[in-house]
C-alpha cells in the first residue's frame, strides 16, 4: 500500500505537506512549508489549522529565525501513523525465528506472558470496579491497540463481551493461531477474569468475539 492510499482523504497540498513533515521529524516554520511546498503562507495556516485540529500535527517551541520569532510544526503519533508501517511482515518474521529457536509451545508461553504483562497496569487500574466496568476501558485500549472494538451492546450481563471487526495481525494469527494467546492473555489480565475466545477471524468468523466470565465482578 502506497502513501497516497493511507493519505486519500487529504487533498494534494495536505498529503504533500504531511509528507514534508515526516520527513523533517523536528518540525518546520511556516515560511519553511510554504517554500518547499511552492504555496503562501496563508494557505499554509488554513491547512496546518485544520490538521492541528484534528490531531496530525502538534505545534512545538517558537523559535528565533531572524526576524519575527516564529512556531514550529511537527507531526503528532496519530500523524506519524498515518503512513504505512508493514508491521504484519515484521511479527511473522519475528515469530517465525522464535518458533524456530524455542519451538511451538515454548512461544505460545512467551506470547501469554507478553498479554499479562501488558494487561498488568490496565488490570491494576480496574481492579476496584465491577467487571462490568471494565469492558468499555478495555475496549479503548484495544482500539489504542489498532483493533475496531466494540462492547457488545446485546450481551448478558452475566456474560459481558467485545467484538472486533479487525485483527491488527490477520495474516500472522491466520497461520500461527498461538498468537491469539497474546489477546486471551491480556484480556484475562486486564479484566481480572476467564476469557472464552468465541469467535475469531483468523478461523473464519466474521469477527473476534470476547466473553468475559462475571464471577469475580
Amino acid at each position: 500500500m502506497t502513501d497516497s492510499d493511507h493519505l486519500a482523504g487529504f487533498g494534494q497540498t495536505q498529503s504533500a505537506l504531511l509528507r514534508l513533515l515526516l520527513r523533517n521529524k523536528n518540525g518546520l516554520t511556516v515560511d519553511q512549508i510554504a517554500g518547499d511546498l511552492g504555496v503562501t503562507r496563508t494557505a499554509v495556516n488554513q491547512h496546518l489549522t485544520s490538521l492541528e485540529r484534528d490531531g496530525h500535527i502538534l505545534r512545538k517551541e517558537v523559535v528565533a529565525t531572524g526576524g519575527r520569532p516564529s512556531r514550529i510544526y511537527a507531526l503528532s503519533e496519530r500523524g506519524v501513523h498515518l503512513f504505512p508501517k508493514n508491521y504484519d511482515m515484521f511479527s511473522m518474521k519475528t515469530l517465525e525465528a522464535l518458533i524456530s529457536a524455542v519451538g511451538v509451545g515454548q512461544t505460545g508461553k512467551v506470547l501469554e506472558q507478553l498479554g499479562r504483562d501488558l494487561g498488568k497496569d490496565l488490570g491494576a487500574q480496574l481492579s476496584t470496579k465491577k467487571l462490568g466496568e471494565r469492558i468499555q476501558p478495555i475496549a479503548d485500549v484495544l482500539q489504542d491497540f489498532g483493533f475496531d472494538a466494540h462492547v457488545e451492546e446485546d450481551a448478558p450481563k452475566n456474560a459481558p463481551a467485545i467484538k472486533a471487526y479487525n485483527c491488527i495481525y490477520h495474516t500472522l494469527a491466520r497461520t500461527n493461531p498461538d498468537v491469539c494467546k497474546l489477546d486471551l492473555a491480556f484480556l484475562t489480565e486486564a479484566s481480572g477474569t476467564t476469557v472464552d475466545h468465541a469467535a475469531c477471524m483468523a478461523k473464519g468468523d466474521n469477527e473476534c468475539r470476547f466473553q468475559f466470565d462475571k464471577k469475580r465482578s
